[in-house]
């Protein structure tokens, strides 16, 4: 089946304004007080996540592994007028591909759970060595802890609309693999005039880690305690009710 990633066209459609504007407000106060003028986000995508940042005057880079998806952020980029360095690397080998250091390394998305545990932990170290001292170091995830406890296997986000009142749904089946992993099976429906005219299927394979596993290795490095949020319409609850979170920790 088809990866998502390979369409960022496709993977555009699900980010609308309102989104936008969350995550600018998300990023205001996630930041605010912290000496923080440059950006890496290693998982940069299309830039959906990070365009906002661009926005609040910091100084952001970008890398990710997928070259369509980095070919689409260029264009937007430049359609918005961000002078936006953008390197195509895996987070795995991320200093290996950047000889300066950043007042901030992100990694944005959901996209560590795209490697297996002991991956998350290398990713972090590189996420580290690209870091100023002093600087910070912040992901987003899924919350794979509550997950994994739910198990729910049907879920329906919120409907997409285009401006040409173009209907855009979307079905997610979770399949609980006996190997630890999980594959996420997405259908989109394409719906005018109450009459759906197309589909599309994609496969997301995800490799669930414990917010613990975080928390050891950035310890072993020396982080301060780690501050953790929700993301954007998941409220303020105790850890175990968030679906989807953000974790920031200082570097020594």
């Amino acid at each position: 089946m088809a990866d998502l990633y390979d369409f960022p066209d496709i993977y555009d459609e699900r980010f609308t304004d309102g989104a936008h504007q969350a995550y600018k407000q998300h990023y205001e106060k996630m930041l605010a007080g912290k000496n923080i003028h440059t950006i890496l986000d290693c998982s940069f995508g299309t830039g959906n996540l990070t365009f906002p940042l661009a926005e609040l005057g910091y100084q952001v880079s970008g890398s990710d592994i997928s070259a369509p998806m980095l070919e689409k952020a260029a264009e937007k980029a430049r359609a918005k007028g961000f002078d936006i360095k953008l390197v195509q690397s895996d987070f795995r080998e991320l200093s290996s591909h950047f000889d300066q250091t950043f007042d901030c390394v992100m990694s944005t998305g959901n996209a560590l759970a795209h490697v297996t545990e002991s991956d998350v932990i290398k990713a972090l170290r590189e996420m580290d060595k690209c870091i100023t001292p002093g600087g910070w170091l912040y992901y987003d995830s899924r919350n794979w802890d509550a997950a994994r406890e739910n198990t729910n296997r049907f879920i329906v986000p919120q409907p997409f609309y285009q401006e040409d009142g173009t209907r855009i749904g979307c079905v997610q089946v979770w399949d609980y693999n006996a190997d630890g992993t999980i594959t996420i099976n997405i259908v989109h429906s394409y719906e005018r005039y109450r009459r759906i005219f197309h589909t599309n299927n994609f496969q997301e394979h995800l490799n669930p880690f414990s917010i613990d596993t975080v928390r050891s290795e950035l310890e072993r490095m020396g982080y301060s305690q780690a501050e953790i949020k929700p993301c954007p319409w998941f409220e303020d609850k105790p850890f175990s009710e968030i679906g989807w979170y953000c974790l920031m920790a200082q570097k020594p």
